[in-house]
C-alpha cells in the first residue's frame, strides 16, 4: 500500500496528452447527444444498474489518472503504440461514420465497445501510466458486458 500512495505522490500532476487522449474518442459522442438516433430500435432498457455503477467508477477513475498521472520516461509521439491508437481510434470513427449513414449491426455496436477501451488501454502502456490500467480494465469489462447485455441479438 505504500508503494502505490508513493507512487501516487510521485506521479501526479497535469497530463496534456492525456487530455487530449481523453477527448478524441469523446468527440462522437457529442453528435450521439445532438443527432437523432438512426436505429430508434436499439433502444435498451437499463436493468443491470450494478454495473452501471461499476463502470462508472472506474471510468472516473481510470480518467483521473490519465488526465492527472504523470510519467517521468519518454512517450515518443511516433512510435508503434500511438500508430496502433490512431488505427484503432480512425476506426472507431468510421463507425460512428458508418452508425449513422449505414445503419449497424451487433458486430458493429461490440466494436465501438471494444476499440476505445483498447485505445486507451495502449495509451496507457505509451504514457507509462501503469496505475491507471488497474481501474480502465475493470471499466472495459463491465463496458462490454453492458454492451453485449443490451445489444446481443436475443
Amino acid at each position: 500500500m505504500d508503494k502505490i500512495i508513493g507512487l501516487l505522490q510521485n506521479n501526479m500532476g497535469f497530463s496534456l496528452k492525456g487530455l487530449v487522449i481523453f477527448l478524441l474518442p469523446m468527440l462522437p459522442n457529442i453528435f450521439f447527444f445532438i443527432l437523432p438516433k438512426p436505429n430508434s430500435s436499439l433502444a435498451v432498457t437499463n436493468n443491470h444498474y450494478l454495473l452501471d455503477m461499476i463502470e462508472h467508477g472506474s471510468q472516473a477513475i481510470f480518467f483521473v489518472l490519465l488526465i492527472f498521472g504523470v510519467s517521468t520516461k519518454e512517450s515518443p509521439v511516433l512510435c508503434g503504440y500511438t500508430i496502433l491508437m490512431t488505427i484503432l481510434l480512425l476506426s472507431y470513427y468510421g463507425l460512428w461514420l458508418a452508425y449513422y449513414t449505414t445503419g449497424t449491426n451487433f458486430i458493429m455496436i461490440m466494436s465501438m465497445a471494444i476499440f476505445p477501451v483498447s485505445y486507451f488501454f495502449l495509451a496507457e502502456i505509451w504514457l507509462h501510466n501503469l496505475l491507471a490500467i488497474v481501474p480502465l480494465t475493470i471499466f472495459g469489462i463491465a463496458h462490454i458486458i453492458i454492451t453485449y447485455i443490451n445489444y446481443s441479438p436475443h
